[in-house]
């Protein structure tokens, strides 16, 4: 493991403790856990905790609503576990037009590969705009850089 990542896991990891498990700065420098020891289940949980605040922090400073990312939780056909899924509201509403389209008969049902391409231009768009809030903002470039610590370990753990 590469020095940076593992300073990029030391700090992260006190960063989620601070933030969202304890009160205080001080009780999370006494308790502070390695990511390398967090189950499967365990690292899905703060990965919803950091991607909650990111697309907070997100929605919070985006000036543009249609680019606000809103996530819910859904249960997919066939399963019973329940996962979130994030979107842009841009996405969203197409979604709705579409079908709302289609029931009246005036267009035909578009797939949700399909949908991506039609609005890759807007999905350029947000992803330029989120790089550009992390260049601005210092706390949400650090919850992006979280999520991809936590995301990657996960990663692993599948391998």
């Amino acid at each position: 493991m590469n020095k940076n990542r593992m300073a990029l896991r030391g700090m992260s990891v006190l960063f989620v403790l601070m933030f969202f498990a304890f009160p205080s700065a001080q009780a999370a420098e006494e308790e502070q856990i390695n990511i390398d020891d967090l189950s499967p289940a365990q690292l899905r949980s703060e990965i919803e905790k950091i991607q909650t605040e990111f697309y907070r922090v997100f929605n919070q400073l985006n000036e543009d609503d249609d680019f606000d990312v809103e996530c819910r939780k859904y249960t997919p056909t066939g399963s019973n576990i329940p996962q979130t899924g994030c979107e842009p509201r841009f996405l969203t509403k197409r979604r709705g037009d579409n079908a709302n389209d289609y029931r009246q008969g005036t267009d035909e049902l578009v797939g949700n590969d399909a949908l991506v391409k039609e609005l890759q231009p807007q999905f350029e768009e947000l992803t330029a705009k989120m790089n550009a809030l992390a260049k601005e903002n210092q706390y949400f470039r650090e919850l992006g850089q979280i999520l991809q610590m936590l995301q990657g370990r996960l990663n692993e753990l599948a391998r």
